[in-house]
This record gives structure tokens, C-alpha cells and sequence, in this order.
């Protein structure tokens, strides 16, 4: 059986976790490894008598989306969109041969993040995970996308902007599921006057959220990105709890 490779990286902040394989039912593939140092990922395709380029990228490609946003889910780190960096793969029936390397400096420094070293168990859970077939890549797409962002206002309403999808665009569902994950959440009565005339009231989230959509009296844009900055995290950290229900 002749094998090659395909490999990538991926910039990441925080990040660190020495090589582990992950399985994958794709005839041609005989394993994924994983690495993670340098303020990168590598994805290396291991495949099994593939011989051209261009067939090896597609599989690896086809595949490679899911592990990159599974892996950003897991291990809640902000991971940058992978890139190719070589192949080697064995020598077709004319005995020609394909292998490109090419080089990736580190796009990302890692400022704010303390890293996340994985274990040897750690790292089977997580291989385990990535080797699950679901549904819902979506998600860990939208997530991935979210805490990418750099600005604390753009990741904290892409993550709103989840949370409303998995509650049927209904913000009192939002608010129904913040209060059971964090019951002593701060609440206020809505800033909306028809909502606020019913009693109607938000989370503190809700309100963040809704400051920012829209112009709220009593409040400066400034102390509401100062609110967002000071508990963004905590609010990922619910979005994950989200997605983790709809999913498991």
C-alpha cells in the first residue's frame, strides 16, 4: 500500500498539544494527525495509494472545515482558516511523484490567552470528539467564526446572533435559557417602551445586545463596550453550554 501526505496549519491563539491521530471513514485515508505549537495547528492527511494532487487536496479539503471547527468548539480557542503547506505523495504508474513544502509564519501573537496544554487523556476525549460524525458543523462553524473575531462587540453579536438561532428567534426564549444556565443573572425591565409597559424584563445580556441594535436611553456607547468587554467571556461561555444541548 503506498501512502502520502497532505498537510496544513492553521494560526491559533493559546493553544499547545503535542501530536495525537484521529480515525475517519474515508477509504483512502489511513489517519489524521494533529500538532499544535507555535501559534499554529497542523493537519496532517496520511492517504492511502492516492497519487494525484489534486484528488489528495480534495479529500483532505473536504474533511479538514469539520475538524478545524470542532476542534475551535472543544478546546474554546480562536482558530484562523487553515492553509496548505505540502504534500508528498508516492509515484504514480509513470514513476513521477508529487511533493511540495512550503512555509507559514505565525499570523497571531498570543497576548491575553494563557495556553491551553491537552494531556494524554485530554487528547483522546478530544480525538474522540473529532472523530464523531454530526450534523450540526454548522454550529461549530458559527461559533469558530464568532470568537475569532477580535473586536469584543462583533464576537459578542455573532454569539447573540447563535443563541437566537438555536431559541427560535425569540429573545424571551434567550432570556429563558440565560436565567436557568446563570440564575442570579442581573435583570432590568426592557428598554423596548411596548415591552416595558407589559413588565417585560431582559437579562443584562439581552440588554448589551440591545444597546447596541438599537439607541438606549440612560447609557453611552462607550460604557456599553466597556460592559461587553467585561463579560463577553462569560457570555462564550453560555453559547457554548447552548450548542453543546442542541448537539450531545
Amino acid at each position: 500500500m503506498a501512502t502520502g501526505t497532505i498537510e496544513f496549519v492553521a494560526p491559533v491563539k493559546g493553544l499547545r498539544f503535542e501530536m495525537f491521530e484521529v480515525s475517519n471513514q474515508h477509504q483512502a485515508i489511513e489517519k489524521i494527525v494533529l500538532t499544535a505549537q507555535d501559534e499554529q495547528v497542523n493537519v496532517v492527511f496520511h492517504l492511502n495509494n492516492i497519487f494525484d494532487s489534486e484528488e489528495a487536496e480534495g479529500i483532505a479539503t473536504d474533511i479538514l472545515p469539520s475538524i478545524i471547527n470542532g476542534l475551535a468548539f472543544y478546546t474554546n480557542r480562536p482558530i484562523g482558516e487553515p492553509r496548505f503547506t505540502g504534500g508528498k505523495l508516492p509515484k504514480d504508474a509513470s514513476g513521477s511523484s508529487y511533493t511540495v513544502i512550503t512555509t507559514l509564519t505565525a499570523l497571531w501573537a498570543t497576548a491575553g490567552l494563557t495556553d491551553l496544554r491537552l494531556a494524554d487523556e485530554e487528547r483522546k476525549e478530544l480525538a474522540t470528539f473529532l472523530e464523531q460524525h454530526y450534523t450540526s458543523n454548522y454550529l461549530y462553524s458559527a461559533y469558530r467564526f464568532a470568537i475569532i473575531q477580535s473586536d469584543p462587540i462583533a464576537r459578542y453579536m455573532f454569539l447573540y446572533n447563535i443563541l437566537l438561532q438555536l431559541k427560535n428567534d425569540d429573545q424571551k426564549q434567550v432570556d429563558d435559557f440565560i436565567r436557568l444556565e446563570m440564575p442570579g443573572v442581573p435583570q432590568s425591565l426592557s428598554g423596548d417602551p411596548t415591552l416595558k409597559a407589559k413588565g417585560v424584563w431582559e437579562t443584562s445580556y439581552t440588554r448589551l445586545r440591545n444597546e447596541i441594535a438599537h439607541r438606549r436611553q440612560g447609557t453611552t456607547p462607550q460604557e456599553t463596550r466597556r460592559e461587553i468587554q467585561d463579560n463577553v467571556a462569560a457570555f462564550q461561555e453560555l453559547v457554548k453550554t447552548a450548542i453543546s444541548q442542541v448537539v450531545s
